[in-house]
């Protein structure tokens, strides 16, 4: 029991810095104007989807291909019956806020199924765990930002920002917790929750900050920035 509890407190430490650390960086930015603003959510927006494309579903769909794409569809549906929800709470709010809740929300279902398969790497070996946890706080960073940025944008208080992103890592200590408790997840379970991460993030990233920033320029560069971040996402999946 001892083992679990070192592990889901590994899990924790780097999924909540990861997120916190890009939530501070977010925080930090300020209030960018329009122009910068779009840059930075497109930025981010292709490192969410190079995420997703280049290492979630590929993972997924190598541990188990039904369930990959059963969690794909899931997690999509998830999100549109979120952002619903949201909406009716939030009428009269700005857009950036629930664009930064939303990529919150998507960064802690991304952490949910890392947090399971660092939990299998602590329960083959405790180094192994710990670098797949290292991986996990590097991945973080930019989704921090992702959220941090909108919410900011929004005239939310800078400590709520950092708040909601330090929370979003918290799942990665609880799927860790559940990884080494269960000895190794099934690779169903994993290939799944890979799956519902991916098809979260890639609804939130389409329907939320890819428009957002396109409202606020039009500017080629922006588009520009969407394409560097896929580019850089896809050289950060290889690397790590």
């Amino acid at each position: 029991m001892g083992n679990i509890w070192i592990a889901a407190l590994w899990g924790t430490v780097f999924g909540v810095a990861g997120s916190g650390l890009g939530g501070l960086l977010g925080v930090l930015m300020g209030q960018p104007r329009p122009k910068a603003l779009s840059c930075l959510l497109n930025l981010t927006g292709g490192l969410m989807i190079a995420v997703v494309c280049f290492e979630l579903l590929p993972q997924a769909y190598a541990l188990h291909a039904p369930c990959g794409i059963a969690g794909l569809l899931l997690g999509i549906v998830a999100m549109l019956v979120a952002d619903g929800m949201l909406e009716r709470r939030m009428q009269g709010k700005s857009s950036m806020a629930k664009t930064g809740l939303m990529v919150a929300a998507g960064i802690a279902l991304h952490n949910l199924p890392e947090g399971l398969a660092v939990g299998s790497g602590f329960a083959e070996a405790p180094t192994l765990g710990i670098a797949m946890a290292l991986m996990i706080l590097l991945h973080d960073v930019p989704e921090g930002i992702a959220a941090a940025v909108p919410m900011r944008a929004s005239g939310q208080s800078a400590l709520r920002a950092l708040l909601i992103t330090v929370l979003s890592g918290l799942p990665t200590g609880i799927g860790t917790a559940l990884g080494m408790a269960m000895g190794g997840v099934s690779a169903q379970m994993i290939a799944l929750c890979m799956g519902l991460a991916g098809g979260a993030m890639l609804q939130i990233t389409t329907e939320e900050m890819l428009p957002r920033a396109g409202e606020l320029s039009s500017w080629w560069g922006a588009t520009l920035c969407l394409a560097l971040g896929v580019a850089l996402g896809s050289i950060i999946s290889l690397i790590v």
